[in-house]
Parts: C-alpha cells; structure tokens; sequence
C-alpha cells in the first residue's frame, strides 16, 4: 500500500511538472474600463486563450456607447466576487466615474469620488490576500470632440479649448510670445466662462483621484498601479497634468508603478502582469526596429518617444530589456522613416517595397526560423497597420507564424496589446493562435486601414440617395458592408473560411469595429445575404410594374376611359421606378466595382 501511495504521489508530481503555466486554471476577476472590444471581448478573449477563467461583472453595470456605467454596483459586484479570484484587475475609472467617457463628463463631487476609492481599499482589506492590479487614466485632451464621448460644447469649442490647453503647456514649459499671449486672450473671450469652468473643474477632479491612487499604490493597497495617459499628444493639458503627477511617484519602484500613454491596452496588459507574477516569470524581451525613426519616434495621440514607452510597459508586465542574450520575445517595432507618425487612411499607406523594410523582414525571418517568438507592434501609422509592411508578411507567407501582430489606433495601444499577446501567445493552442491574428489583421489591417475609409465614403453616398439602403437602419447597413468586405478579407488574403467571420459596430459608429473569429463555419455570407435583399427590391418593384399592367388590362377592358388613364398613369410610374432601380443598381455596382480596383491598387491582388 505503501508502495502504491509513493507511485501515485510520483505520477501526481511528474504531471504538475509537465504542466504548463496555462494549464494552472487561475482565475482572474477583471473588471474593464467600458464595454468596447479591445477593453472587454478582445482582452477576455487573449486571457481566456492562454487558459485563465476571466470573471467580468454583468454588461449593464459598464459604460457602454449609449449608457453610462454603474459604478456603485460595479464596487458591491467586485467584492461580492473577489473572494472567486486569484487576482483582481481592476478599471479605477469604471469603479469611481463609470467608465473612461463617463470620466470626461461627469458632475460628481469630490466626496463622492474620494467614498468610491475607499470603498476599493475596503475590499483589498477584506480580501487581503488577492492581488489588486489597477489602472486609471489622465484626462485626455483631444484637439476636437467625437459625437457622445466628450461634453456636448466639446463638438462646438474642442478645438479652442485644446489650443488654449497647449499654451497653458507651453506657458508652464517655457512661457508665451506676444503672438501667443495674444492668442490665449481671444480664445479666453471666445470660449463661455462656463465651459472652461466645467471643463478644468473635472480635470482637477481627475488630478486629485490620480493623486490619492498614487498613494494607494505606496500603501502596497496595489500590487501594481498603471497611470495612462489618454490621448496624450505633446503640448497639452494632458501632459502637462502628467508631469505633476509623476512628482507625486518620487521613490515608488517600477515594479508597483507606471506611468506612460494609452488606455485602451491596460486591462491586457495587467492580466499580462498578473500571469507573468502567477508563473514567476520576467520575460526577455529584444526590440528591433527598421531604419528610419525608430525608438526616437514621437507617434502621435503619445507625446513622448516611442522607446520610452516600449520600456515602460515592458517594465509594468515585469519584463526586462535585453540585446546580450536570447530573448524570449522579439518585439519588431515598425516605425516610419521619419520620427512622425501619420494616419493609416492616408494616400502614402500603400506597399511599395524599400529596403529598410526588406532588412526588417528579414531580421523577422531569422528570429522565426530560430524558433524565437516575434510580436509585431505596426506603428508606421495611426489608426491602422501599414500596407507595406503586411504586404510583406502577406508575400514572404509568414503572417501566421508570428506571435502576436498588432497595429491598432495609437502606437501605445498597440505596444501594449504586442507585448501582452506576444506573452501570452506560448500558452494558447494553434488554433486559437491562429484565430487571434485572424482578428487582429481583420480589425487592424483590412478594416482600421482600408475597409473604414470605404465604408465612410458609403455612408455619405446613402446619407445623399447616391446608394441603396437595404437594411432599416443605416448603422445596420453599413455594418453589413463591413461584415461583406471583412468576409472577402478573410477569404482572399488569409484563407480562413469567411463563414467563420462575425462582424459588428458595437458603439454605432465607425471607429471601431469587433471581429469575433468562430471556430466552426456556422455564420452567413454577407455578400449572399446582400444579392439577396438586392433582388428582393428588384422583384418588389417588377411586382409593382406587373400589377399596373393587370390593373391597365383590366381598366381596358371595362371601357372605363378614367380608369384607363389612371391605370396608365400607375404602369408608367411602375415603370419608371423599375428603371430607377435598374439604374441605381448598375450605379452601385459600378462604385462597388471602383472601390474594388481602388481597394487592389492600395493594397494588392491576392495570389490565386
């Protein structure tokens, strides 16, 4: 017996040796900054491929594009569930404001804001032993305001308000020119009192929150506390807020704390650091860059140099640098020629082949073939990949043998994203590999850098009756443009099944798109689903003509000369909007024609 108890305790330590760390079933509480995909699906989606249980609170609770998050709920939800966790990730903005927009509107007191961080400290007390990974952001200060996620006088005075934003910068920095003082006062006289009132009350809300957070962070309330900074452009009230704050963090270690640009990659990245502190690991990390810029690059929405901020979120993930010995990552960091970055919708984002990226390519090539993990963070442009580059991938057939690719709205956004799926890539299945980069070329390239462009072009043309409108409602539509040419994407460029391909407009708008890549073929093709309501219209109105017509034989018939007339009347108004519609289908099948030899001379044909 004995015996057969010493065999079972071997077999049993042999098994947990030859165990990943994926395979340790840890369980992560997280809850995300809104219901966006990069903060909630595509984050939940990496960890739960790497094989981590992620438990996130109930969607009505988070900020969503037409609601406002819960946060009183979101704090009695946590620690209602915190007690099921191994770590906890946590959205500060959510918890204390909302959610990230809700932070940019809100008219909450600063005892209401101060109630809500305590109520965190309270739950880190009663669940002392489960690591607390927060993050929380700097106000952005954008040059203008989208449509629902800034306050409404944004849309009118954006504009002034992030120019006075970056004098105050510069006068702070290095002071004012009479020009600039000039300038500073009309804008003060443009802009109603009460909005920069509104506007820098919250800001200093926000400030005071991110002061006591840092606190936190030195009380040890957090294992680690990430500070982002939002669409951090130079020169701006945001950076400006920033500097502040990193007074405040003299003498907290990197290990607890961070501070660098982006909002959008901090979950992921947490529940990156999380899984490396679960496994003790401090990953190697090797950065590669093309000839051009490189990590002096100053990308825009970051305002500051590119390898700064590599190195910081590296650091935050407890990770380290290194160019003396193998790493376990290589991170290839496309950068531009210049050390400016421009927007990926531009003319210039179309493949012409240099040299540099050939060399980049070819250091990609001999780190994959000597078995070293690559993560692409794509950073030529904002806002979407560079065609050079996937074209590159795309001809020397290697898109799918990278560890993780990403090339998403800012360059911070996509770091953080590269880094953390390049880590967690090692745990995850080939197949759920594979359906992570389907996702990420389908969101990054095909649709951030070409598709989008597109479908705003569409959408204006159906504002104008210049194209056909099938569905009730034209988000509906545009959304099944997208999942059509999203669908081809797949199909043409990466040979995945478009079937598999799920395609959404979560927030009804166009900035962002979700991608959910099946694991079995079981969702229509969009471009059958559209031939069909196309043909539809058509049998509708060829049924309008033929009743006129039945309706003018029958009139003839009665020698009735008024219902012969009317009758006649409605066959030549049936037959007219038949040759509209005739008309207007050739019309939209000659632009859709266009856009497709527009979409193959900004990119390429596939290979047949």
């Amino acid at each position: 017996m004995k015996l057969l108890h010493k065999v079972i305790r071997f077999a049993v330590f042999a098994m947990i040796l030859c165990t990943g760390p994926a395979a340790l079933a840890k369980t992560i509480l997280y809850v995300p900054q809104d219901n966006r995909p990069v903060d909630l699906a595509y984050t939940v989606s990496t960890a739960q491929d790497a094989g981590y249980t992620i438990i996130t609170p109930p969607q009505k609770y988070l900020s969503g594009s037409n609601f406002k998050g819960s946060p009183e709920q979101l704090l009695q939800w946590v620690d209602a569930h915190a007690g099921e966790a191994d770590a906890m990730v946590l959205s500060v903005d959510s918890l204390v404001y909302g959610g990230l927009v809700d932070s940019r509107k809100h008219n909450m007191d600063m005892a209401t804001l101060v109630r809500r961080i305590n109520e965190i400290e309270k739950i880190k007390n009663n669940h002392s032993h489960i690591p607390i990974y927060a993050f929380s952001t700097v106000m952005r200060s954008p040059w203008a305001g989208g449509q629902g996620v800034e306050p409404d006088y944004y849309l009118t005075y954006g504009n002034d308000i992030y120019e006075l934003s970056a004098l105050q910068s510069k006068m702070d920095e290095e002071g004012l020119n009479p020009q600039e003082r000039t300038d500073w006062f009309n804008i003060v006289q443009r802009v109603p009192m009460e909005y920069l009132q509104d506007w820098y009350n919250r800001r200093r809300k926000n400030m005071m929150v991110n002061h006591i957070l840092i606190q936190c962070a030195k009380k040890g309330i957090f294992t680690y506390f990430c500070l982002g900074h939002d669409d951090n452009s130079t020169h701006t009230q945001s950076a400006l807020e920033a500097k502040y704050l990193e007074t405040e963090s003299k003498g907290v270690s990197n290990n607890v704390y961070g501070s660098f640009p982006g909002a959008d990659q901090l979950g992921l990245l947490l529940i990156t650091r999380a899984s490396n502190d679960f496994n003790n690991y401090h990953p190697k990390i090797t950065v590669i860059y093309p000839l051009g810029g490189g990590a002096r690059t100053v990308p825009s929405y970051d305002g500051q140099e590119i390898g700064k901020t590599i190195k910081a979120h590296i650091e935050a993930v407890g990770g380290v640098i290194t160019d003396k010995e193998r790493p376990d990552l290589l991170l290839a960091v496309n950068t531009p020629l210049t050390t400016q970055t421009s927007e990926s919708a531009n003319f210039e984002n179309f493949p012409i082949m240099l040299d540099s990226t050939k060399v980049f390519l070819g250091q990609i090539e001999k780190a994959i073939q000597a078995g070293i993990p690559v993560s692409i963070v794509d950073m030529a442009f904002s806002n979407g990949s560079d065609n050079t580059l996937v074209y590159g991938l795309y001809m020397d057939k290697i898109m799918y043998s990278l560890a993780a690719y990403n090339g998403w709205n800012t360059a911070s956004n996509s770091v953080g994203y590269g880094v953390s799926q390049g880590i967690l890539s090692k745990y995850m299945t080939a197949d759920a590999h594979q359906r992570m980069l389907t996702t990420q070329y389908l969101d990054n390239w095909a649709y951030q850098a070409n598709v989008r462009d597109y479908i705003t072009r569409m959408q204006e043309k159906i504002k104008k009756n210049e194209e056909p409108q099938y569905f009730s409602t034209i988000n509906a539509e545009l959304q099944s443009r997208t999942k059509e040419q999203l669908q081809r994407y797949a199909k043409d460029y990466l040979g995945v099944d478009p079937r598999t391909i799920q395609v959404t407009l979560p927030w009804n708008r166009l900035f962002e798109v979700y991608v959910d890549v099946r694991a079995f073929p079981d969702i229509p093709l969009e471009s059958r689903i559209r031939e069909q309501m196309r043909q539809a219209e058509n049998d509708r109105i060829k049924a309008q003509e033929d009743a006129a017509k039945a309706a003018l034989s029958a009139a003839k018939q009665s020698s009735n000369s008024q219902n012969t007339v009317t009758a006649q009347a409605a066959v030549q108004q049936s037959a007219e909007a038949d040759a509209d519609e005739q008309q207007s289908d050739l019309q939209s099948q000659q632009i859709d024609q266009r856009e497709e030899l527009a979409q193959q001379q900004r990119i390429w044909s596939p290979s047949k």
